[in-house]
């Protein structure tokens, strides 16, 4: 017989004691609680999932993508997803890159009987292979681009919208309209890409499926994706609340503007066919790395161009900032004073770290912007710590060379409803090399610059920066 252990020996004694003085059977053992899995938020951020979470903020919304979707898709399947193995480890997950992110899903025969859960949609992927499941449900449009299988399960396309309905009523399943400011539909590609102002949709859509609690659960900063192919797709910013559909109309409006688009298939320009089916991504990210540029991409002002592209590219224009607020040039300038500075044109008092101090400034000259300045601030020890640029533009798109970078990070973002790009280094470089945050203010045409220096701003730490520039963005959108 197995020898107990002293102190369950003990126990066990009292426990027959008891029984005999009572005349009744032994209380029976305790049972044990099994202790609750962390919430997947949590269970990311352990730092066994993803190695080093702070420095790896994609790879953990990719972890946190991936634990929130486990249960719906595995079904009564096991999947031995979990803040206890290290991501890359997880079954059928490939994770590439620099810094690492979730391209790959590989869950081929695996006994999966669920469904495709609306938060995988957060997942940009490069491949995906679910045959030889029993899954239910609808594939994400997103999955489209993807290598694989997704389009052979035998499953409708999530949100997949075929009839444009040229009258904007938009009353039945499958049908959409993109409305201008004015109400009238949009019937180019090149209006859908710049003047939208209202998305019709049917809350039932080509293939049957219901998104009622889908848009309902959309609201204000989200972004909507309409996408035709892997070359022509707009991004959209939701700028206020849905409108729920009337009694029995099933029809949902939601206010936005356009903020990203890729424009280069030939099928992409001209008049929208009545016909044209499109796939919707609610859940688009905020965040588009240049690594997943491959065509150029308009993001704002910004035209994102791969370095090897030869073909055809947006030509600028000008651009119609705020009515009555002309471009405004000075003589060449330079000071020391910052009084004498902030009679500059554009000029924005920025929200320094505590004893950093302004050290000079220059407008007009061939390193400074005309309609703007050049602004530089050394930090409390008197080294040079970040340079601004606040500058109005009068044409657009700008170019930039997303790839020309080395192995630098270079994406698009969304900060405060406002079109920015950030630059700075993957986590496995070494602090040094600078960070930059640019935000564009498109109701006055100016973009706010924040070049920094100082190792409290270089290398992957691109999050002061950030906040530099949103620090000059003008209050109630005043130039």
């Amino acid at each position: 017989m197995r020898r107990l252990a002293p102190a369950a020996a003990l126990l066990a004694a009292l426990a027959l004691a008891i029984a005999a003085c009572t005349g009744g059977e032994p209380p029976p053992a305790p049972t044990a609680v099994a202790t609750p899995e962390p919430p997947p938020e949590v269970a990311c951020a352990n730092g066994v999932a993803v190695e080093d979470p702070e420095a790896r903020p994609g790879l953990v919304a990719d972890c946190v993508a991936l634990l929130a979707s486990r249960d719906a898709l595995r079904g009564e399947a096991p999947l031995d997803w979990g803040g206890d193995l290290a991501i890359g480890r997880w079954e059928g997950v490939a994770v590439e890159g620099e810094p690492p992110r979730v391209t790959g899903l590989d869950l081929r025969d695996k006994g999966l009987t669920g469904s495709i859960p609306r938060t995988l949609r957060r997942l940009r992927l490069d491949e995906v292979r679910l045959a030889g499941n029993e899954l239910t449900g609808c594939v994400p449009s997103a999955f489209g681009d993807a290598r694989g299988d997704a389009a052979y399960l035998g499953l409708p396309w999530c949100l997949r919208y075929d009839r444009l309905d040229a009258t904007g009523e938009v009353a039945g399943a499958g049908e959409w309209a993109i409305l201008g400011a004015d109400g009238e539909v949009l019937a180019t590609w090149e209006g859908l890409r710049s003047e939208a102002a209202t998305l019709r949709v049917h809350q039932t859509d080509a293939g049957g499926t219901s998104w009622a609690s889908e848009f309902g659960a959309v609201s204000e900063g989200d972004l909507f994706e309409w996408r035709k192919a892997s070359d022509c797709w707009v991004r959209y910013l939701v700028t206020g609340d849905p409108v729920r559909p009337t009694a029995g109309s099933g029809r949902w409006e939601l206010p936005v503007k356009w903020m990203t688009y890729a424009a280069t298939g030939e099928s992409c320009t001209g008049t929208v066919g009545a016909s044209a089916v499109l796939g919707a991504d609610e859940a688009a990210p905020m965040v588009i790395p240049a690594t997943v540029i491959d065509a150029p991409v308009r993001h704002g002002p910004w035209l994102l161009t791969p370095w090897d592209w030869d073909g055809a590219i947006e030509e600028p224009v000008a651009y119609a900032a705020v009515s009555g607020d002309p471009v405004t040039a000075r003589p060449e300038a330079y000071t020391t004073d910052i009084a004498v500075a902030r009679g500059f044109p554009r000029w924005r008092e920025p929200a320094m770290p505590p004893g950093w101090r302004f050290s000079s400034a220059t407008t007009g000259a061939h390193d400074a912007p005309v309609d703007g300045y050049r602004a530089i601030y050394v930090n409390a020890e008197g080294f040079f710590a970040a340079t601004i640029y606040v500058a109005r533009r009068t044409n657009w798109p700008l170019s930039v060379d997303v790839f020309d970078y080395g192995s630098s990070i270079f994406e698009t973002r969304i900060i405060d409803g406002r079109w920015a790009l950030v630059f700075y280094d993957p986590p496995d470089r070494p602090p040094g090399a600078a960070t930059m945050a640019q935000i564009f203010d498109d109701k006055a045409g100016i973009v706010y610059t924040v070049y920094g220096s100082d190792m409290s701003l270089s290398g992957h730490n691109i999050g002061p920066a950030i906040e530099i520039a949103r620090s000059m963005l003008p209050l109630g959108g005043a130039p």
